[in-house]
Order: structure tokens, then sequence, then C-alpha cells
């Protein structure tokens, strides 16, 4: 019986069936495509979710970092289906200081809090926690026993034995969460699957999450620690503003008390030096010369402390009166000459005649035009002399005080008028100083519209003195003439 033989395909059919295997391939291949594409999308999509979640759990200023660390391992467990989730992390910036916020700490050892399909689980590990062999991320909990997995875990081995058993995980993967080039902590992830049989998908996600991350809790590391060294720094300055108020009080209330007894023992050594109690011997003459200076210096020391003291407080307050600046300097000249005298120094004033009166608080005028001249005598050595003039210009009014004294160095020239600073050669000449007369002159000049004159060459001399503009301080007409407060 003859074999019957298979039709062959009509040679004119053999193009048309090779265009549709061809379609056929060119679909499978594009369906293939699509699927490999679509599949991309949405692991890209899950990632972009996840980051702005991280973004915004790390940028909400009111959660703290235990909470931040919970919610991100949350939200990777939940859009990933990972059955455990965990972030270590540290609040020192030192790996050996290794924290996950809102747990305690038990036996110097840190418990992590894991988060796996809503079930918690605490696990003990030792500080400092990386395993040893560093290239190592996917870890098998099968592959090893217990103790050994322990030891390249660096944890307990019943840890091992509780992740394994009671959440069956099979597999860790480890990736390292940085910021800023540095290492910020630890990302842990657990798999029901081998090594072999964890989805590289899955590893792809979790290191493209370890540097944003590692950036969130980084950022949240800052912000708290910020937050921390300004509470801290508030609770500082609550104390030293305390501690300034009392120290306020106590140098008003010493100030107010010292002046009183201050003023009458200068001016009984007055009364003395004059004659009113009979001739003095020239070793009596001299003894009281420096009792009567020393009592004045403590008298300018008061008045400086009071100031500061009412500047602190807010109660530094300039009472302008029609003050004629010539009877002010020619006072205080007279106050100091014996002061001059003493240290051997000349101090030379010719009082003006026609000056107009200005609208000045008096009383600390006063003190500002004693503190120039009481400088510039301290400072001139024995032998020196003490130029002190009064000018008027077109606009003006201008006091200074000359002197061929030791000068201020030129480096230092910027800081002579800050609170409590000296000069390095005006501390070698008069260890006693306090710092605070020039500060308080430009203050005084400064609150009543005046402006600081002041040159100096070290070694040379220096001058002080200030300028008040006669339109802006010219007395008002039918301004009656107001007595002064008294000095101490």
């Amino acid at each position: 019986m003859p074999v019957k033989r298979p039709r062959l395909a009509s040679p004119k059919l053999a193009p048309a069936i090779a265009r549709r295997r061809q379609l056929e391939r060119d679909v499978e291949h594009i369906t293939q495509e699509m699927y490999r594409r679509n599949r991309e999308l949405a692991e890209t999509n899950q990632t972009l979710s996840l980051l702005q979640t991280i973004d915004g759990l790390a940028l909400d200023s009111a959660e703290s970092l235990s909470t931040v660390c919970d919610k991100i391992a949350s939200a990777i467990a939940d859009a990933a289906g990972f059955p455990l989730v965990g972030i270590l992390t540290t609040a020192t910036g030192s790996m050996s200081d290794l924290e996950l916020h809102g747990l305690n700490l038990k036996d110097n050892k840190l418990w992590y809090k894991l988060l796996g399909h809503r079930r918690v689980l605490d696990v003990e590990i030792e500080p400092a926690w990386w395993p040893k062999d560093t290239q190592t991320k996917l870890i098998s909990l099968a592959d090893l026993d217990a103790e050994q997995t322990a030891q390249l875990l660096g944890c307990h081995a019943e840890t091992v034995r509780r992740l394994h058993k009671q959440l069956g995980i099979q597999s860790l993967y480890v990736v390292q969460l940085t910021a800023r080039a540095r290492l910020a902590g630890f990302m842990l992830a657990g798999f029901y699957g081998f090594p072999d049989q964890v989805p590289q998908q899955d590893i792809t996600l979790l290191d493209r999450l370890s540097e944003p991350v590692g950036v969130a809790l980084d950022n949240r590391l800052l912000f708290e620690e910020n937050r921390r060294v300004l509470a801290q720094l508030r609770r500082s300055n609550a104390k030293l503003q305390a501690l300034d108020e009392t120290k306020d009080e106590f140098i008003t209330m010493a100030s107010h008390q010292l002046r009183t007894p201050l003023t009458a023992i200068k001016g009984y050594i007055s009364m003395v030096l004059e004659g009113d109690a009979g001739a003095l011997n020239p070793s009596q003459q001299k003894l009281l010369e420096q009792s009567f200076v020393s009592s004045q210096r403590m008298v300018f020391l008061i008045s400086d402390l009071l100031n500061l003291s009412r500047l602190n407080t807010g109660k530094f307050v300039i009472e302008p009166t029609p003050v004629q600046l010539a009877d002010v300097v020619t006072a205080e000249v007279e106050q100091l000459k014996e002061t001059a005298r003493s240290r051997d120094v000349k101090l030379l004033y010719d009082k003006p005649a026609g000056l107009p009166k200005l609208m000045l608080d008096e009383t600390k005028i006063h003190q500002v035009v004693m503190n120039f001249m009481d400088n510039a005598i301290y400072y001139t050595p024995a032998g020196g002399r003490i130029v002190i003039s009064l000018t008027e210009t077109p606009t003006a009014v201008e006091y200074r005080v000359q002197d061929n004294g030791i000068g201020v160095p030129k480096h230092e020239q910027h800081k002579l008028f800050s609170k409590f600073y000296r000069a390095g050669n005006a501390r070698r000449a008069r260890p006693d100083g306090t710092g605070l007369g020039l500060f308080m002159a430009k203050k005084v000049i400064a609150a009543q519209g005046g402006a600081i004159i002041f040159d100096s060459q070290e070694g040379k001399g220096s001058t002080f003195g200030f300028r008040f503009s006669k339109a802006g301080h010219a007395v008002p007409a039918g301004q009656p003439a107001t007595p002064a407060e008294p000095l101490a």
C-alpha cells in the first residue's frame, strides 16, 4: 500500500506564512517588553511613592526619631510586602552608640523593634552591630545554625531562633544607610524564602531606598540634636538671666548703700585738706591727698556700676536740661587737679567764653567729661601733660582731652569701647581698671545724639572727646534752667 505523504504548502503561500510567524514573534516580543516596562513602571512608582512618604515623615517636625523610624519601616513593609523590616540608627553620629529610639536600653545592649505584617518582635543586639564580613548583605538563617548566625550578626542565638521560628524568616537582607558620605544606620528586611529565592526587584528596591532613608534619618537626627541644643541653651540662658538679674539687684543696692558714706568721706577729707580742721604737716597732707583720690575713684566706679545696671534693666534714661559745658569741664578740672598733681601730670585748660548752652543730661555728661580726664591722668607717665579743650565750630561744640601717654595699640582700637575690654598696655599700667568707663561714655554720648572723638598712637598719646550738634541740641526758647542732680 503506498504511503500517504502530507500535502506541502503551495510555494505561493510560504512568504505569507513566514510573515505571520514573524508577526507572532514580534507580538510576543512586544508583549514581553510591555510587561517588562509595566513592571519597571510599577517598581518606579512604588519607589517614588515610598520616597514621598519618607520625605514627608522626615520633614514632619512634630514626629520624634522613634516614630519616624517606626513609620518608615511600616511604610516599606506594607508597600513591598516584606514580612519584616527594621531600622537601626544612631543618635550621636557614632556607630558605637546604635539605637532605635523609643525602645529600652538594658544591660548595655539595645532592643530593636522589627515590624513584620503588623507584628512586633523585640530583638536584642549588641552595640556597634554589623556583620563581620561587610560584603555579606543577604544572610541565610537556615544555612548556619543559631550560634553561628548569632556570631555573624553580633546578637544572641535566641534572637536568631525567634526570627526563624516565630516569623518564619529564612533570609535577612542588610542595607547600609548613608548620608553626607557617612554611615547613618542600617535597614534590615526579612524574607520567607532562602537567599536564592529572594526576588531581585526587592533587593533593587532596598538598595534604592538606602540613601533616601539615610538622609531622612540624618535630617531627623540633626533636627533633634538642634532641638536638644536649643533647649539646653534656653535653660542655660534662663539661668544666666536670673543670675544677671540678681547681680544687677546686688550692684544697684550696694552702689546706693556705698554712695552716701563715700560722699561724706570725700567731703570730710576735702575739708581737712583745705585746713578747716587745722594745719597739716607734709606727711599728713600726702596721706590725705591719696585718700581723697582713692575715695573719688570709688565714687566714679559706683557711678559707672549704677549706670551699667540701669542700662541692663532698661532704666537708663536721658533727662536733658540746658547745660553750659564750659562750667561742667571747669568743675571736673577742679575735682581732678589734686589727682593730676599727685601723679606729677600737668592739667592744662583755658575756659572758653560765650559758648551756647546745649540740651544735655548734665549728670551723665559730668561723668563722661571726668572719665576722659581721669583716663588721661592715669595713662600718662609722670612729667607728662594733658591739654583739655572745649571749642565751638560753625555747627557743633567739641570737647577734647589730649595726652602724651601710652596710647592704644592699633590692633586693639576697634574693641576699646566694648564693655569690660581694656587694651593690653592699659592693663599693665593700671591693673585695677574695670573697662566700664569708655563703654558707658560711648553709651551716654550716643544716647544723646552725639559723636565720639578718638585718635591714638601707641607710645605717643591719645585724644578722647565728643561732639554735639548746636542745631540738634539747641535750648528751646523760654526753656527754664533746671538745676542738675548734685554729683556724689
